[in-house]
């Protein structure tokens, strides 16, 4: 095949060519975007807006002037894929109400119970015609429970104190976005209607994050599979959680929220999910080192920050957008798939930072999908964000095996028989390839004249090998050309006048009869081994000594005076061929000689001269553009 000729159909399931809504460049900034309401209330508004611009069918309410009962609600916004919005006690906030009906809520869910959020407020949204639904009990840690028996503990569950607040916040998205509940214990001992929950529930992985006194070890203890996530106060913890659950996180978006109050991260915990982005906690409106070290580490196009001037700082803001790592280069990707099979391009393509470490980041492609039809090479286009650069995929798609070949061999009766180690195979690119191939057997002795069938293995395949091995007498062969016998003599070492024997011929795989006044052919029927056969430059009559001779992969018949093809016409095998400087006007024979990798067709005239003659190729045309060496056109 050609190599750079390259033939590619695909069926898309998409193609979709992505236009950006920035200009990347290699040395962009972080993009910074604040959330904000004038207070608590007008920003979980804000957030509730930023995330569902189109509505929700579903929301969650929470009281907004205390933290214990709201602490549980991120899973279970995700489980409804709802925003989370907030309350006051005795009355239902007007904005809060102006925000549902905007989003055309259905159903609410209620964290907490009527002490927390009264029955004034579920009446409220009676008379909007919202349904309620009320997750409560007697203390913060059974209104947790609740939420967990909702959300489900079949994938495992988040455990933090419920005494205080950063905690619980840090693990609001990641918990939603890999749906598992947070379950808030007290310090010391679990109530019994947690002990009673944990015997209840197979429970496969417990994720407990404290630090040093946060949580006793009797609590700890008591989760099955548990895992403690640690760290020397709320914001490290927040750090190695994050860590922790890196693979689960995108960090192409991050948001920011204080640890010294509960509501904004509270309500970022139903979005943040969304994308699967994590909350970073500042203390006030302070950086925490370990927070600014880990943003400095890593490549983010945007950070929201959640909460207004006054919470966290525009100085503050915008130190964040120029602490994150730039990508100074890009590391293009190799990838192979088999024809015939659909392929995926890579997500992630592997950066080098400002700080000269190594990052996994997201990458657009022109394609998303592709079936592949025709082998080849292939390059393909990516962008990534905050790059100005491309990211190139070079896709190799690789030839498929259409069957393997049948191997005919034949050996002298009573003589060993060698299997072949390797087997050739018809690829879907019309190419040949080898591959190694195991028998039961490798050597036997076959003393019974006949034919035997044999099957291999091949490692990788579903198509098994097969080899038919003739088993004949030996016998003395009849040259009706002397000028041929005595070629074969001197490769087989015999004189003129010695009798040539099938078993002299039958393990020769190449002979050179080249320039030797050869007429007849008659004999060479017996060298049913032969693999490679030069008769070029000789007077030959007729070719049928050849038609037996199935395993030639090379025949030269050049200026050799030849007017008829028929008698090759089965030598399909063939990858090399040369009948130039001939007689030969029909090349129909050759139509099935797909295997051929060169052809030498060129000086072929007819007997009688013909004015204008023109020689048809056609036949060839299959095959025509696999061919690596030719002496015509078509």
């Amino acid at each position: 095949m050609i190599a750079n000729k390259k033939y590619f159909f695909f069926s898309l399931f998409w193609i979709s060519f992505l236009i950006l809504a920035y200009t990347p460049s290699a040395n962009a900034a972080t993009s910074v975007h604040r959330i904000e309401g004038h207070d608590r209330y007008q920003t979980a508004i804000a957030a509730s807006q930023s995330g569902w611009p189109d509505g929700a069918n579903d929301a969650i309410l929470a009281y907004g002037e205390n933290f214990p009962d709201a602490l549980s609600a991120g899973p279970l916004a995700h489980k409804y894929s709802a925003p989370i919005l907030l309350t006051g006690s005795s009355y239902l906030n007007s904005d809060t109400a102006t925000e549902l009906k905007r989003l055309k809520v259905k159903n609410v869910y209620i964290i907490g119970g009527d002490a927390v959020v009264s029955k004034v407020v579920e009446q409220q949204l009676f008379v909007m015609n919202i349904k309620v639904v009320r997750f409560a009990g007697l203390d913060r840690y059974e209104t947790a429970l609740n939420v967990a028996r909702e959300v489900g503990v079949g994938l495992g569950v988040f455990v933090t104190t419920g005494l205080d607040f950063p905690d619980a916040l840090s693990v609001g998205p990641i918990a939603a976005a890999k749906g598992m509940p947070i379950i808030l214990v007290p310090p010391d001992d679990l109530t019994p209607l947690q002990k009673s929950f944990l015997k209840e529930n197979e429970i496969p992985a417990s994720y407990i994050l404290k630090g040093n006194s946060e949580l006793s070890d009797n609590v700890v203890h008591q989760f099955p599979n548990y895992e403690v996530i640690g760290g020397a106060d709320p914001y490290e913890r927040n750090i190695n959680l994050i860590k922790r659950f890196m693979s689960s996180v995108d960090f192409e978006t991050i948001y920011i929220a204080t640890g010294e109050n509960f509501p904004d991260a509270l309500t970022a915990s139903a979005i943040a999910q969304k994308g699967q982005n994590a909350i970073v906690l500042l203390k006030g409106n302070t950086i925490p080192y370990p927070v600014l070290s880990f943003i400095q580490s890593k490549v983010i196009s945007k950070l929201n920050i959640l909460g207004g001037k006054s919470i966290i700082s525009d100085s503050t803001g915008a130190t964040l957008g120029k602490s994150p790592a730039q990508i100074v280069a890009v590391t293009n990707i190799s990838d192979s798939v088999d024809e015939n099979q659909k392929y995926e391009p890579p997500k992630t393509v592997t950066v080098t930072k400002t700080n000269g470490l190594k990052e996994e980041v997201p990458v657009i492609w022109s394609l998303s999908s592709v079936y592949t039809l025709r082998s080849g090479v292939y390059q393909f286009e990516g962008q990534i964000k905050n790059y100005s650069g491309y990211v190139n995929l070079s896709l190799t798609v690789k030839p498929i095996v259409l069957k393997l070949d049948s191997i005919t061999e034949e050996i002298i009766q009573g003589d060993y028989f060698s299997f072949p180690s390797k087997v050739d195979a018809t690829m879907s690119d019309g190419s040949i390839r080898e591959f190694p191939v195991t028998w039961a057997s490798s050597i036997i002795s076959l003393n019974k004249v006949g034919t035997y069938t044999f099957q291999g293995t091949v490692q990788g395949l579903t198509q098994k090998g097969s080899l038919t091995l003739k088993v004949s007498e030996d016998a003395m062969i009849s040259f009706l050309d002397q000028n041929l016998k005595a070629v074969v003599g001197d490769r087989v070492g015999k004189d003129l006048d010695e009798t040539i024997y099938k078993s002299d011929v039958i393990d020769l795989t190449k002979l050179d009869a080249s320039g030797s006044e050869i007429t007849d052919l008659t004999g060479l029927e017996y060298f049913t081994n032969l693999k490679t056969l030069y008769l070029g430059n000789n007077e030959l009559v007729k070719l049928t000594a050849l038609t037996k001779l199935t395993n030639l992969r090379t025949l030269k018949l050049n200026n050799s005076e030849l007017k008829d093809l028929t008698a090759i016409k089965g030598l399909t095998s063939l990858t090399y061929l040369d009948i130039s400087e001939n007689y030969i006007k029909d090349f129909g024979p050759l139509k099935n000689f797909i295997r051929l990798t060169t052809l030498y067709l060129e000086d072929n005239v007819p007997l009688t001269p013909t004015p204008d003659y023109t020689p048809d190729y056609s036949p060839v045309r299959l095959y025509y553009k696999n061919l690596d060496s030719k002496d015509f056109s078509l």
